[in-house]
């Protein structure tokens, strides 16, 4: 019988410290939804108590020191009760002005918090397993505990193989809501064969999903979620972590880069699924464009790649929802072969005109180092409008192909 090995407990450990600098105080579990938990630490009704500090850090110490929900809950109790944040209180609403009866600390509540976060950094620890071994073990198992607490949705989808970079996982990917325990294990096929030849009964396709409309009070949006899975978790947290550290992370390293790695690491991040993930929900940096070397002499500055945040992405999506994917993957092409380059006071302009007459351009911002740009805009424009931007006073002409 193959069992589920530990998981080392630095992994988990390394997950949650990549989301404790962002603390976020909230009202509601509402305010944040979805993949922000994967990279945001909160606790709802926190804000104005100052105690969001002090429970990140007594998880933080719970879960290097290997100790209990109960533990947590009663290391945390004086010190919450000293604040004020326990019991059951009027709050009043900042979104709506209202006095509301909300239930603020206690065991129960600090238990959940415990059981949550515990759950979403092994799943993120685990991830990075996944995700750096899948070459050799490419498929992945729904486990669930099978007793009498077993959700009915959750229980059907007990011995579920499917490969690691199924879209199925996007949203049935343990924890499935508030206190599941179920988990997935990573498989070789060899592990397959055996398991069968032991009798378990795997079942390689993904059952089909009935849904539900949920509405979330706070934001008015409505959303479709799967039948057996709480609202707020219908998506990967694991994988929603594990992208976002490497993003983060390849932004803070590319830099220094010869501009041939430059090029093919911006290549090999705009053609992934990862990709298409960052624009649907951004977490962390993503690079997008190689700068060569005609626009850094230009510029005057050694200037090596540009960076989209997953801020700049969420005002592009609201500013201009029309852009498609492939739209953002020709970026690059806009540093290729660019048409005009000029500055004025704090940005860069590098457009290129297409042969429908559009131009398509971006704004970049030098960052202090001067090695890496954030792109603060992406759009298409019209000849008028980049004719209008080039007669501004405080503009600066660096580079110009126009026949």
């Amino acid at each position: 019988m193959i069992e589920l090995r530990p998981l080392p407990p630095m992994d988990a450990i390394r997950a949650f410290e990549a989301r404790k600098p962002d603390l976020v105080g909230t009202f509601s579990y509402l305010d944040m939804w979805r993949e922000e938990h994967a990279t945001s630490f909160t606790v709802a009704k926190s804000a104005g108590f100052d105690i969001l500090k002090d429970i990140s850090d007594g998880f933080e110490r719970a879960l290097k020191e290997g100790r209990t929900p109960r533990d947590f809950a009663r290391d945390l109790r004086p010190l919450l009760q000293a604040k004020g944040w326990w019991g059951k209180k009027l709050l009043e609403d900042p979104q709506t002005g209202d006095l509301v009866a909300a239930q603020l600390g206690s065991d129960r509540r600090l238990q959940t918090i415990f059981d949550a976060n515990m759950r979403t950094s092994y799943a993120a620890g685990h991830w990075a397993g996944f995700e750096q071994n899948k070459r050799g073990r490419p498929f992945l198992r729904y486990v669930a505990l099978l007793d009498d607490r077993t959700r009915p949705a959750h229980r059907a989808r007990h011995n579920l193989v499917l490969s690691v970079d199924h879209p199925y996982w996007d949203e049935w990917a343990p924890p499935c809501g508030w206190n599941c325990r179920c988990t997935i294990q990573s498989l070789s096929q060899r592990d397959v064969d055996q398991l069968q030849a032991e009798g378990e009964d795997l079942r390689f396709e993904a059952p089909e999903d009935t849904f539900r409309n949920f509405l979330n009070r706070r934001t008015g949006e409505i959303t479709r979620v799967p039948d057996g899975i709480d609202p707020g978790w219908a998506y990967n947290p694991g994988r929603a972590a594990y992208e976002a550290r490497i993003n983060q992370s390849l932004a803070e390293k590319i830099a220094d880069a010869p501009l041939i790695f430059i090029t093919a690491a911006v290549d090999e991040r705009l053609s992934s699924v990862a990709f298409e993930r960052f624009l649907r929900n951004p977490k962390g940096s993503m690079p997008v464009m190689a700068i060569p070397e005609a626009i850094s002499e230009a510029l005057g500055r050694d200037v090596r790649v540009a960076l989209l945040s997953s801020e700049i992405m969420q005002k592009q999506a609201r500013r201009y929802p029309e852009l498609t994917p492939a739209d953002y993957r020709a970026i690059p092409s806009i540093g290729g072969e660019p048409t005009l380059v000029f500055q004025d006071k704090e940005r860069t302009f590098v457009s290129t005109k297409l042969a429908d007459g559009r131009w398509r351009y971006i704004a970049l911002k030098l960052t202090a180092t001067g090695k890496t740009a954030y792109l603060t805009s992406f759009r298409f424009a019209r000849e008028e409008n980049i004719v209008r931007l080039l007669e501004r006073g405080d503009v600066k002409l660096l580079l110009d192909r126009r026949e």
